[in-house]
């Protein structure tokens, strides 16, 4: 009789424990370990993958880091090895190749289909331009009512004080402007992840040395993967906390698992766009957004490089 209760509490918990999973899509544009492209969008998916907070419906790719041939054929390969190193994986769906691409593609058709199969219950994690996004909402305008936020990496708050021009180059927000718009909008809640927040912090070389000596989850494919890319940035970027790359998209997918360690900051934005893979943000007028500016660093690593 004890044996058979404690297995119905077990079974309980379980499901319970499964009912508070946060419902995710992450559309995203990996390169990982192509020469002279980016690595975070890899390091996030990884950190996504190990968190069993998170129930990924599906990984949604795009164009950006690279073409969308290869940012496909990456985004299996991590699948490939997650499901290798530890039986997680996720459905992959191929998304626009192109800016302003509203006809429908796989990608497009799934977050449509899901969104509105799950009304208010999917986060959309968005790492790469947002034209699959935002082809979802053209095929149906519900899909954008029906989502319970979007939290995307893109844009710059304070461009001059981080030593950039006005309307400065971004391959997320700027690669597809009128998207970008399109999805801020149209969404009750939307996150937007800046280049001023992910500029805060540093992957340095030593925080290098304890992910290829101590991490957990895909510890020899992620350090062989990131560790030209590291030498690389080391040459020309010196953050607050010394030389190597910024983690730009991990700070997407730590906002959900951890939101309390960013402190919210709500505010009024409008995009323009500008010549090229650039936008401006008018702050003060149009649609209200969460755009954070501080976060606790310490506890941002602590939760990555248990999870990574």
């Amino acid at each position: 009789m004890n044996k058979i209760l404690t297995t119905g509490f077990a079974v309980f918990w379980l499901c319970l424990a499964a009912q508070a999973r946060e419902k995710v899509i992450i559309d995203t544009d990996p390169a990982i370990g192509y020469p002279f492209r980016d690595v975070d969008d890899g390091l996030a998916i990884a950190l996504a993958l190990n968190s069993p907070e998170l129930e990924i419906l599906g990984v949604t790719t795009i164009y950006g880091n690279h073409s969308q041939k290869k940012t496909y054929a990456k985004a299996w390969e991590l699948m490939a090895e997650s499901e290798s190193a530890c039986g997680r994986t996720a459905r992959v769906y191929r998304g626009a190749s192109k800016p302003g691409q509203s006809r429908e593609t796989k990608a497009s058709r799934f977050i449509r289909d899901a969104v509105l199969s799950y009304p208010g219950e999917i986060t959309l994690i968005a790492i790469g331009p947002l034209t699959n996004l935002a082809a979802a909402i053209k095929s149906d305008p519900a899909v954008g009512s029906s989502i319970k936020r979007v939290v995307s990496m893109g844009g710059a708050l304070n461009a001059r004080l981080l030593g950039l021009p006005p309307g400065a180059f971004d391959l997320n927000w700027g690669a597809d402007q009128a998207a970008t718009q399109l999805v801020i909008d149209s969404v009750p809640e939307f996150v937007m992840i800046s280049t001023d927040l992910c500029m805060q912090t540093v992957f340095t070389k030593a925080r290098y040395q304890k992910l290829a000596s101590e991490a957990p989850f895909l510890r020899e494919y992620l350090a062989g993967n990131i560790k030209s890319w590291l030498n690389f940035n080391r040459l020309f970027f010196h953050g607050p906390e010394g030389s190597g790359f910024y983690p730009w998209d991990t700070l997407a997918v730590e906002y959900v698992l951890a939101p309390e360690i960013f402190q919210a900051n709500l505010l009024q934005v409008q995009t323009r766009p500008r010549p090229g893979k650039a936008i401006y943000i008018d702050v003060g007028k149009g649609t209200t957004i969460n755009a954070p500016l501080q976060m606790d660093t310490e506890k941002f690593w602590k939760i990555f490089f248990a999870r990574i």
